[in-house]
Order: C-alpha cells, then sequence, then structure tokens
C-alpha cells in the first residue's frame, strides 16, 4: 500500500512538473498534450483518494470516481489518435467532420454507459471488498481501445509509405511504436489493473514532451517550418546518403517584402509570413518535399521529380495556393514569390556552393519579376 501511495505521489509529479514547463516554454499550446497530461493526474489523484477513503467511507463515491476514470481511460487512446493526425496528417483532417464523429463515437459511448453503470453495473461494480470489477458489457472497453489503437497505427505505417525523409520516418516509426505499446498494455493489464499503463502513459507524455523541447532547436517559431539548421542538417544529408539525379534545390523569396513591411508594419508582414508557410505545408503530403525557413522572407525546399517539368508544377500550385490564401487571409497585400532551383547531382559541388547557385537562380528570377512590373506600370502611365 505505500509503495502505492508514493507510486502515484511521484506520477502526479512528473505530470505536473511537464505541464507547468510546456505551458511556459511553448508559444503556440497544443490543447491534447495538455488534456492528456491532466487526465493522467486526474487519474492518479482518483486512485490516491481510493486508497486514503476506504469503500466503507462512501460507495457512491467509490462509484463515481470509477466511472470518472472509465471516461478518462478511454480519452487516453483517444488523444493519442488525435496528436497522431494532427502530427502526420495536418490539422484539417481534425476539422472534418466524419473524422471528428468518428473519433468521438466510442468516447461518447463510452462516456454514457461509464454514467449509467452508477446505477445498473453496465461497464463496472463494485464487489463486496469495494473493489471494482468488469461488469456486463466492459467489453465495450476494450474493443474501443483497440480501435482507437488500430487507427493511430494504420495512420502511422500509411505515411510511411510515402514519406522519404529519414527524420520523418525514425518520428513515425517511434510513433507507432508507442502507440502500440500503450494500446497493448492497455487492452492487456484492463482498466481495474491499470497501475502499469498509467505509468507507461505518464513517461510517453514525458518522452513528448522531450522531443517538443528538441523540436524547438530545429523549427521556426514564427511560421512553424523547419529552421536554418534543420535545412543544412537534410541537405547535408540528401548530399551525402540520397542517389542525388532526380532532387532539386528551390530557393524562395517574397517579392517586395521590405516594402510590405515598411508600408504596412511588422504585424502585417508577420502575417504574410506564416501564409507563405502554409501555402508550401499544404503542398508538402502531395509533392513529399521538405520546406525551411531560412530567416526573413527567404524559404527553401528540397524536391524529388522524375521530370524536371514536374518543378514548375509544384510552382504553380504553390502559387494558386498562396493566392487563394492571399485573398481570404490578407487582402490588403498582394504576395509574390521568385523561385530559384537547382539539381543537387552537381559532381565536385560543395553545399555552400549548391545553396549559391539556387540563391543566384532566385534572384535571377526576382529581378525579371520586377523588370516585368515595372514595364507593366510604365505602360499603364
Amino acid at each position: 500500500m505505500p509503495i502505492t501511495i508514493e507510486l502515484y505521489i511521484i506520477l502526479i509529479l512528473i505530470s505536473l512538473i511537464i505541464l507547468r514547463a510546456y505551458i511556459r516554454e511553448h508559444r503556440s499550446l497544443n490543447r491534447d498534450f495538455i488534456f492528456a497530461g491532466v487526465a493522467l493526474v486526474v487519474i492518479d489523484v482518483f486512485e490516491l483518494i481510493s486508497v486514503f477513503f476506504p469503500f466503507s467511507f462512501s460507495f457512491f463515491m467509490h462509484a463515481l470516481l470509477v466511472s470518472v476514470e472509465i471516461i478518462l481511460w478511454i480519452y487516453l487512446p483517444f488523444v493519442c489518435l488525435r496528436l497522431i493526425i494532427w502530427s502526420f496528417l495536418g490539422q484539417k483532417y481534425l476539422s472534418n467532420d466524419l473524422v471528428r464523429n468518428l473519433m468521438f463515437f466510442p468516447l461518447i459511448i463510452t462516456s454514457f454507459l461509464s454514467v449509467i453503470s452508477l446505477f445498473n453495473n453496465l461497464l463496472f461494480k463494485l464487489n463486496l471488498f469495494g473493489e471494482a470489477v468488469p461488469g456486463e458489457y466492459y467489453y465495450i472497453v476494450e474493443i474501443f481501445v483497440l480501435l482507437y489503437t488500430f487507427a493511430g497505427l494504420c495512420i502511422c505505417l500509411y505515411c510511411l509509405l510515402y514519406e522519404e525523409n529519414p527524420s520523418s520516418k525514425f518520428k513515425l516509426l517511434t510513433a507507432a511504436f508507442f502507440v502500440t505499446l500503450l494500446g497493448c498494455i492497455q487492452y492487456k493489464v484492463g482498466f481495474f489493473s491499470n497501475t502499469i499503463y498509467i505509468v507507461a502513459a505518464t513517461l510517453s507524455v514525458l518522452f513528448l514532451y522531450v522531443t517538443s523541447q528538441e523540436n524547438q532547436i530545429f523549427i521556426d517559431p514564427l511560421t512553424g517550418l523547419n529552421n536554418r539548421n534543420r535545412f543544412r542538417m537534410y541537405l547535408s544529408s540528401v548530399l551525402n546518403n540520397y542517389a542525388k539525379v532526380n532532387m532539386y534545390l528551390t530557393y524562395v523569396d517574397i517579392d517586395d517584402f521590405k516594402q510590405i513591411n515598411d508600408e504596412k508594419g511588422h504585424i502585417v508582414g508577420d502575417v504574410a509570413l506564416r501564409v507563405v508557410a502554409e501555402s508550401m505545408l499544404d503542398l508538402s503530403r502531395k509533392y513529399n518535399y521538405f520546406t525551411a525557413r531560412l530567416g526573413g522572407d527567404e524559404f527553401a525546399i528540397i524536391s524529388s521529380h522524375t521530370r524536371e517539368s514536374d518543378i514548375d508544377l509544384m510552382i504553380s500550385d504553390i502559387k494558386e495556393i498562396l493566392q487563394q490564401k492571399n485573398r481570404k487571409s490578407l487582402p490588403e497585400v498582394s504576395l509574390n514569390l521568385s523561385f530559384g532551383t537547382t539539381n543537387l547531382n552537381q559532381s565536385g559541388k560543395s553545399l555552400t556552393e549548391i545553396i549559391r547557385m539556387a540563391d543566384n537562380n532566385m534572384y535571377e528570377q526576382k529581378r525579371a519579376n520586377k523588370q516585368k512590373h515595372d514595364a507593366l506600370r510604365e505602360s499603364v502611365q
């Protein structure tokens, strides 16, 4: 008994420390991550209450605690699936009505049955010793746990099939491992002997927090894209490990960005940067490319194409998406981009030289765009 009390106290402290650090250090908070941490804390607290206040103290209080814990028990794989979708498929899938309804269905059904079980023992009942034991329909909860786990694993494996970035592949494999491990433990151990699962879930939250801290080193805080450090690391790995015949580096620059900052202010400039970043992110799954913000108004894309003409198609799609987002999010400013591309299959060229080639090609197009714009303005006058 004392060991159980000490264990739950340690788990509560670990969860609270992680939550406090995450909230203090992250501008953009992931609510699912926070809710998962809070759910673990609540479960631990309820387990402590059950120890300090034995069954003889209050039958209904114990039943109520078990009812809430079962809801949180199914909520944890639910939020795990949400985190996987958000991480690897994007926010737009979480906003899809069909996806959202399918995800919430097991949670709602379990919550309803758990509340009803206070009166008719559907999911659980308390035996003569005050211990919670499975009810007649507890197997429904086990099925829902397996469904959430299977869905999360399938998403990881699906994304893994189309992912070429070694870093992203490692993330997908790690996510697949953790979702499978937690799902198997949750199913095998079961709600009524849940200490092992709570320990594993707490350690998983700790791992996610450490990973998010590592990502802060390589993620641009304004746009959410990879930053210059990760770009150079990824480009170096491509040059060293890939067959580079079909690999291309594209530099991207916002036309007249300084003018936007000077005339509209830096807040509008920041919005412009985010709109451009979102436009490139929206197509990253379609073209399976790596994208980064290098600083200021400069971005980079590393992509693979079987035909060189496919690069023009990719650039055209980025421009089209940008126009749509520009009209919706920033109608007072006209956003245009310049692109410069070079093949990475450059024998005898260093990383710095290849970057300079793409940069020079981009500035050539930028000058051409400016000359075209000036000529058009003169003809109008």
